[in-house]
C-alpha cells in the first residue's frame, strides 16, 4: 500500500510480460505512492482481451493503493511484451484508453521502459536478458528502435545460453573441446549417468529442453570456477551482445560517448556476475566513452520515469524520492 500523496500530477506506469503484470503510481516529485501486481499475459499468444484485463486490474489496484482517483492521472506509460510491429502500440493504447478511461496513454515494447529502469535520462540503449533477450535504443529526438525478432534464436537470453552450455557438454564428449564441469551439472538436471542418455532426453523431450533455462545461475557459477568451456561460452555470448549494441547505435546514428547503455534482466543480476563483467569490459573496449549502468529498479518504475521524461520533467532531479519510495514498495532490483 502506498501513502496518499500531495496534490499534483500523477503518472501511471504499467509493465506487462508473460510472467506478471505490474502497475505503479508516481507523483510528479518522483515518489511512488501505490503499486500492484497481477498475472502476466503475452497478448500475441493469449489474446488482447486477456492482456487488457490484467493491465486494467493492476492499474486500478495501484490507483486505489495510491489513494487518488483516475482523474489525477496525468499520463500513463504502458510497456507491453508483444508490441513488436507497426500499429501494435496504437492498438494497445486505444484499447487501454477505452478500458481505463484515462487521458494520455503511451504504449511501447517493454524493452523500452527497461531503459528507464537504469538510466535517469531521455536517450540511450538497453539490453534486456532474462528467459529471452530483447533490446531498444532511444535517440535524442525520442525516436525508438526495438530489436525484437532481429535478435536470433541463439541470442535468446537464459534459454539460449543454457542450450548452448549443453552443446558444450556434447562437444566435450566428442573431443571438440576440453572436458567441462558443465557435464555433472546437466547430468544431474537430467537425472541420468551418461551423456548418451542426456542427449536422448534433450532430443526427445520438449519439457526437458524448456527446463534448462533454470540452470543459468549454476552455469554462471561454473564460469566463475574458470571452466574453459563455460568461459568460452560467456565470451562468445558477450561478443554477440556488444555486436548488437554496436549495430543498433550505427543504425540510429548515435555516438557511444553520448549514450548510456543499460543492462537489465535476470541474466545480468549479481554483483560478481561473470557475464556482466565481460559485457561491460567489451563495451568499454569497443564503444569507448559509453557509460554502462545496470538496471536498479523494476521495469514498472522505468515506465513511471519514462512518463516524467515525456511530461518534460527531469528524473535526475527526483532521484532521491524515486529511490526511497521504490525501496519501501519492494521495487528495487535485488
Amino acid at each position: 500500500m502506498g501513502k496518499k500523496g500531495k496534490s499534483g500530477k500523477h503518472i501511471l506506469g504499467i509493465d506487462q510480460g508473460g510472467t506478471k503484470t505490474a502497475a505503479a503510481v508516481m507523483r510528479e516529485d518522483g515518489f511512488i505512492v501505490g503499486s500492484a501486481i497481477k498475472k502476466g499475459a503475452y497478448f500475441p499468444d493469449e489474446g488482447v482481451e486477456n492482456a487488457l484485463e490484467q493491465m486494467a486490474a493492476a492499474a486500478e489496484e495501484a490507483i486505489r493503493n495510491a489513494g487518488i482517483g483516475k482523474g489525477e492521472i496525468a499520463y500513463t506509460v504502458a510497456g507491453v511484451g508483444g508490441i513488436d510491429w507497426a500499429g501494435d502500440d496504437i492498438m494497445i493504447r486505444d484499447a487501454l484508453k477505452e478500458r481505463l478511461s484515462l487521458k494520455e496513454i503511451f504504449a511501447c515494447n517493454d524493452a523500452v521502459i527497461a531503459f528507464y529502469s537504469g538510466a535517469l535520462r531521455s536517450h540511450g540503449a538497453v539490453i534486456c536478458a532474462g528467459t529471452g533477450m530483447n533490446g531498444a535504443l532511444i535517440d535524442k529526438s525520442g525516436r525508438q528502435f526495438v530489436y525484437g525478432d532481429y535478435m536470433g534464436e541463439k541470442a535468446q537470453g537464459g534459454s539460449a545460453l543454457a542450450k548452448r552450455a549443453l552443446r558444450k557438454v556434447f562437444d566435450a564428449e566428442l573431443g571438440l573441446c576440453p572436458p567441462t564441469k558443465l557435464k555433472p551439472l546437466f547430468l544431474g538436471q537430467a537425472e541420468v549417468t551418461d551423456v548418451d542418455a542426456l542427449l536422448k532426453r534433450y532430443m526427445t523431450e520438449s519439457e526437458f529442453r524448456r527446463e534448462l533455462r533454470f540452470l543459468m545461475p549454476q552455469i554462471l557459477m561454473v564460469a566463475k570456477l574458470e571452466d574453459e568451456a563455460a568461459c568460452s561460452l560467456l565470451d562468445e555470448f558477450s561478443d554477440e551482445i556488444v555486436a548488437y549494441i554496436e549495430a543498433g547505435l550505427r543504425k540510429m546514428d548515435m555516438k557511444p560517448e553520448e549514450e548510456e547503455i543499460v543492462l537489465a534482466g535476470s541474466v545480468f543480476k549479481g554483483a560478481d556476475n561473470p557475464l556482466t563483467r565481460r559485457v561491460i569490459r567489451k563495451i568499454q573496449e569497443r564503444l569507448q566513452g559509453a557509460k554502462v549502468v545496470q538496471a536498479c529498479y523494476e521495469p514498472v518504475v522505468g515506465a513511471c520515469i519514462m512518463g516524467l521524461v515525456r511530461l518534460g520533467m527531469d528524473p535526475s532531479e527526483r532521484e532521491k524520492g524515486i529511490h526511497e519510495s521504490a525501496a519501501v514498495l519492494g521495487l528495487l532490483r535485488s
